[in-house]
């Protein structure tokens, strides 16, 4: 299995889930998992949007607004001092301070800066903001960064995108750290997170695998260039339970001349208990690594589906 030590990423995190005091009235939100349990295994990249619009400390209230122009950012008690520009073009600027240097971002819900979804957009006085936003400074960032992933604190606390968040920063953080001009490199990387693809469907792998086939230093370029927008795609895809079964299975079938009777036949328990939602995902994959352990493979050993982050976060235990 994958034991080598899991380097460190970088993780943007709006200030304030940090305890940074940067709201508009002068306080924080702090985040017990963020500022805490995610510190522990990655390195955190406080960002303030409104604070480098220039907004100050404290500041009037922002809001989207719907307008004849789109949805703009505007000030709450004055829609005339409209803030849109500026925060696009902190977006800009961050962009090219964190592409492929920070794996992921994890921002404020419902902030009309930051928010990720259903943010409120104001319709003027009298009626009902509708929550269909996303915060402007997201909305501009996530476009020049598509292969960041992204996610608010309060989904966070939701186990399986939290599973989902985390494999796919720690799946990026490896691809930045790639050597663009090694071939091989490449072609390990897309081999070692064969079953993480496999857990998205039996297409996945091999539609990746099309791209990578036959690649050559001439070619390099370009065939990074295509692989990684669909890998992360196809990453943020949700694993079901049967699909973790299924995948399951497959590793089973490594050991299935070293195994004893009794220990299939335990295994095929644990993996229908996890189907029927009995047990969390931590308890198949235990087993399997105790069963990696006591009889190696290395085609297994490279995998990052068993060790996708720190053990020690402790995740699977709740998916």
């Amino acid at each position: 299995m994958n034991n080598a030590k899991h380097h460190r990423p970088q993780i943007a995190v709006s200030a304030c889930l940090l305890g940074h005091k940067v709201r508009f009235d002068g306080g924080h939100k702090r985040d017990r998992f963020v500022a805490d349990t995610l510190a522990r295994v990655s390195d955190l990249v406080p960002i303030c949007p409104e604070v480098l619009s220039g907004m100050s400390i404290p500041r009037p209230t922002i809001q989207l607004r719907e307008t004849a122009d789109g949805i703009r950012l505007v000030q709450s008690n004055d829609p005339g001092i409209d803030h849109t520009d500026r925060m696009q073009e902190v977006a800009r600027q961050q962009a090219e301070r964190l592409d492929g240097t920070v794996s992921g971002l994890v921002v404020q819900r419902k902030s009309p800066s930051c928010g990720l979804e259903r943010v409120p957009v104001s319709r003027g006085k009298g009626k009902p903001a509708l929550r269909i936003g996303v915060g402007m400074f997201v909305q501009h960032f996530s476009r020049l960064c598509p292969l960041i992933p992204i996610e608010e604190e309060g989904r966070l606390n939701d186990p399986v995108l939290r599973e989902n968040f985390l494999e796919r920063v720690y799946a990026l953080d490896r691809w930045n750290r790639l050597d663009p001009e090694r071939v091989s490199g490449f072609i390990d990387f897309h081999a070692s997170h064969k079953l993480n693809l496999m857990a998205r469907g039996s297409d996945a792998y091999r539609d990746l695998g099309r791209i990578v086939a036959g690649v050559t230093r001439a070619t390099l370029a370009e065939r990074r260039a295509e692989y990684i927008p669909l890998f992360m795609q196809v990453l943020s895809q949700r694993v079901s339970r049967g699909r973790h079964f299924n995948v399951m299975q497959h590793v089973m079938g490594y050991f299935k001349r070293a195994l004893s009777p009794q220990d299939k036949a335990e295994l095929q328990d644990v993996f229908e208990a996890y189907r029927r939602e009995e047990t969390p995902l931590s308890t198949p994959v235990v087993l399997l690594k105790h069963h990696l352990r006591n009889h190696p493979n290395a085609y297994l050993s490279r995998q990052h589906y068993l060790r996708p982050y720190p053990d020690n976060l402790a995740l699977r235990a709740l998916v």
